[in-house]
């Protein structure tokens, strides 16, 4: 009789913790899900002005992807269409021998993306010549992860000369 209970309870047990599982499941699902498409929606946005600029039908390979304040700064590279490589010779103002770097900024407006600054082919990155750019109205966490070339983060140098609060890593959000 005891071996019937004990059988019956690792049955529940495992129903119980399978339950667990797929609940669990259904909502980091929906919190992926609206990164995803949030991702989505700035990718969408950029790859018009993207294959405008490259001359062609591109492919955007995120590097970084930074969201703040409704602010995105994208870093990646452009790549061709499954099968086929970008001919670099159609973009505008591009030289094929350098290095390729995309970076992108944009702007959330009234739930739409808006891309604000665009380059496709940049040989070292824009965001280490920012007195080019108004980017004084930038949150700094657009900038998390960037190396400002001086040993320290952009965001933290963006906080440091604004003053700014550091925003606390997701790790440590209780």
């Amino acid at each position: 009789m005891a071996s019937l209970n004990w059988r019956v309870g690792v049955r529940i047990a495992g129903r119980f913790v399978v339950a667990l599982w797929v609940v669990g499941g259904l909502f980091a699902g929906c919190a992926w899900g609206n990164g995803m498409s949030e991702r989505a929606a700035i990718l969408d946005a950029a790859r018009p002005m993207a294959a405008e600029k490259a001359g062609q039908a591109v492919r955007i390979k995120v590097d970084k992807l930074n969201i703040d304040s409704g602010w995105a700064m994208l870093v990646g590279q452009l790549v061709g269409p499954p099968g086929k490589r970008i001919d670099w010779a159609k973009a505008d103002d591009c030289d094929a021998e350098l290095d390729k770097m995309l970076w992108v900024v944009l702007r959330n407006s009234q739930g739409a993306w808006q891309v604000k600054h665009m380059e496709i082919c940049a040989p070292e990155p824009p965001y280490w010549y920012l007195e080019q750019y108004d980017s004084s109205a930038w949150p700094c966490g657009v900038f998390a992860g960037l190396e400002a070339g001086v040993g320290e983060t952009l965001e933290a140098l963006c906080r440091r000369e604004r003053k700014a609060p550091a925003r606390l890593p997701l790790s440590a959000v209780p």
